[in-house]
């Protein structure tokens, strides 16, 4: 779908704000962000292409900004932003009926099918077996699930 959100990764270790900003772009039609660096950003890059969006991001200083305290504040001690990690977050979405995974280092949104709102969990768990089915022996696989409060 042309109305896809989607955005290149060029920054290192920042998959997981990626995930973030596409799972996010996705559903501005649900979400309503308050005014801010995130919701500038977005009204920014709406009609950019994927690579100027990453590009855009590697200069916004605002998110940026939001990305390093958030990444401070976890549970574990965070790497240096270009350590080498063995971990990529991914974002499934549902966007004009059909289920798009969402990898800032593909070069495009991997269509996978057919969904809807009421069935994105079904679809996406599907899609997130096909990965688990890959390597069965290794736990190293999390799921986050972004939902509406109602």
């Amino acid at each position: 779908s042309p109305d896809v959100y989607y955005m290149k990764q060029f920054a290192q270790n920042a998959c997981g704000t990626i995930a973030l900003l596409h799972s996010i772009g996705n559903n501005l039609d649900k979400i309503q962000l308050g005014d801010g660096c995130l919701k500038q950003f977005f009204e920014d890059t709406k009609q950019a292409t994927p690579e100027e969006r990453g590009e855009m991001l590697m200069k916004n200083a605002g998110v940026i900004n939001a990305h390093q305290e958030l990444a401070q504040e976890g549970q574990t001690e965070a790497p240096s932003p270009n350590e080498p990690v063995n971990f990529h977050f991914v974002a499934l979405v549902c966007k004009d009926g059909d289920l798009y995974e969402l990898d800032g280092r593909k070069s495009f949104p991997i269509n996978h099918g057919p969904t809807t709102p009421d069935s994105l969990l079904e679809d996406g768990a599907k899609v997130i077996r096909e990965y688990t089915s890959r390597d069965p022996d290794d736990i190293r696989f999390t799921v986050v699930a972004l939902t509406a409060t109602d």
